[in-house]
């Protein structure tokens, strides 16, 4: 089934949403991933949900995933979790090279996705993927979450996390055939560019 599984009961802090793109009621597009036409991005993203939910105990998929990792406190969970393979690999690596030190602190787990709360969360679980070496041009703007503007920005980000976690000795399978390694690289491109627009429109 593609709903959510009673079995797998969620946590206080995050929303529900029921079928795609619903949450309260009404649907939701952003939320969903209905508009992504590119298969290979989607079996993606299904992977990422499975190695999350491996992770964490949870049940993701498609249709709940925007929606249970809005609030930022899914990730600074996940992150909690790869924290510990981190510390292994800098206790056993010859060379591990910078990496955080500690996962994010404080964050707020029962917060709505739309408050300051969960943009802070975003922003603890950012710093701490910047920490562990995640490429900038990977890293989503908080706003790609919060308010819905891109959610396969997200999804990279995600993904980029999970190959830095396989780094350093965690289990992920998560490896991108070239096509859609290549589809992901354009969507860091267009960042990149969107940056150095906000750049320039900033300096001028």
């Amino acid at each position: 089934s593609s709903g959510i599984n009673a079995e797998w009961p969620l946590r206080p802090g995050f929303e529900i949403m029921s079928r795609r793109g619903k949450t309260g009621g009404k649907y939701d597009r952003r939320m969903s991933f209905d508009d992504v036409k590119d298969e290979r991005m989607l079996v993606m993203v299904d992977k990422l949900c499975v190695w999350m939910g491996t992770i964490l105990g949870e049940k993701l998929n498609r249709e709940n995933l925007i929606s249970q990792i809005r609030n930022g406190a899914f990730m600074c969970r996940l992150a909690e979790e790869i924290q510990e393979a981190v510390d292994s690999y800098k206790n056993t690596a010859d060379e591990p090279g910078s990496l955080p030190r500690k996962a994010p602190q404080g964050y707020k787990l029962d917060v709505s996705g739309r408050s300051m709360e969960a943009r802070e969360n975003v922003m603890k679980f950012l710093n701490w993927a910047r920490e562990l070496r995640v490429p900038e041009s990977s890293i989503f703007s908080p706003d790609d979450l919060l308010k819905l503007k891109g959610k396969m920005n997200v999804v990279n980000t995600l993904l980029a996390v999970a190959r830095r976690a396989k780094d350093c000795g965690m289990a992920a399978d998560i490896d991108a055939p070239p096509k859609i390694a290549n589809a992901f690289q354009g969507l860091e491109e267009k960042r990149k560019k969107y940056r150095l627009r906000l750049c320039v429109d900033t300096t001028a």
